[in-house]
């Protein structure tokens, strides 16, 4: 029989994989747990044990922080479709959600549309955008054409 422990900092980790451009986890790891403890330890265990109030608190923060990166991250991701869509239908294609998603995936070379960052979400709204739309017309046909390929 194979037995499991359950980790209760498993959604510091977790939050901790989703920040970008983050090579010295532990590093960051440590002065986060400094910063909640006051400047009373660097160890997320004590933290833990010994300041349990911090600990809840640096756990809400890191919630927040998280609903609201998901709130901006589904906006991004609307527009973009959105865009995707208008561009689409501009050019006289009749494309259903997957295909967009398809166009979106390729155009920020991902393999899934849930992947894109949110820069790159942002950079791709403003090129398929209506404002830019002449300007990229060529970088557009590209896509659309190795997607259909």
């Amino acid at each position: 029989m194979k037995t499991t422990t359950n980790n209760p900092h498993a959604w510091f980790f977790a939050s901790m994989q989703n920040i970008q451009g983050n090579e010295e986890r532990d590093e960051v790891r440590k002065a986060i747990v400094f910063d909640y403890s006051d400047g009373k330890t660097d160890s997320l265990v004590e933290l833990y044990t010994k300041y349990p109030r911090a600990y809840q608190q640096m756990r809400r923060d890191f919630s927040q922080k998280k609903n609201t990166d998901s709130a901006t991250l589904d906006k991004a991701r609307k527009r973009l479709m959105a865009a995707i869509f208008k561009n689409l239908e501009r050019r006289g294609y009749k494309r259903d959600i997957e295909y967009v998603k398809r166009v979106a995936c390729k155009a920020a070379n991902v393999s899934h549309f849930n992947k894109i960052p949110l820069e790159t979400l942002k950079a791709l709204y403003r090129r398929f955008g209506e404002k830019n739309a002449a300007m990229h017309n060529n970088w557009a046909d590209q896509i659309l054409k190795s997607i259909s390929a």
